[in-house]
């Protein structure tokens, strides 16, 4: 059984880390939301802060979690996308915790990719190096938007 040394992890984490710089190239806008509580405590009023960032997306390949709706005609397919993110990336833009997780809130925040608006659906780290996770994927779900008599 082969083992890798922690040289060869390294050169690993290295290679992950600098295929950012080829791979992750899509521009996805995060709508992070800034809750601002109105003078008299009324409601919270959602703002959102336009932040671009570079990613991976992976358009609905395979089933990666169950996003439908049942009607009375069937099930509907809601769009779902993954979206990579380099940990690297996130934490030397300020976006990650201290535990190397993407810090958003996947209730509120939402991304724009090609002109479509996604709200978080679920998340996950994936691509561990020994015990160092290092990438995040968000799946997305696409919000319908309704203008006349179709919905985009």
């Amino acid at each position: 059984m082969a083992h890798m040394t922690q040289e060869q992890w390294d050169d690993y984490i290295n290679i992950i880390n600098e295929w950012q710089e080829d791979a992750f190239q899509q521009d996805i806008t995060w709508l992070k939301t800034a809750t601002v509580i109105s003078k008299n405590g009324e409601d919270n009023n959602h703002r959102f802060k336009e932040i671009n960032l570079k990613g991976l997306i992976q358009y609905n390949q395979f089933r990666a979690w169950p996003i439908t709706q049942t009607t009375d005609s069937g099930e509907t397919d809601k769009e779902s996308i993954l979206v990579y993110f380099n940990i690297k990336y996130l934490k030397d833009l300020g976006y990650t915790n201290n535990h190397d997780q993407f810090k958003f809130k996947p209730d509120y925040d939402r991304f724009l990719i090609n002109g479509l608006t996604y709200k978080a659906f679920g998340e996950s780290q994936v691509a561990q190096a020994g015990v160092k996770p290092l990438l995040v994927f968000i799946i997305l779900k696409r919000e319908e938007i309704e203008t006349g008599k179709e919905k985009y």
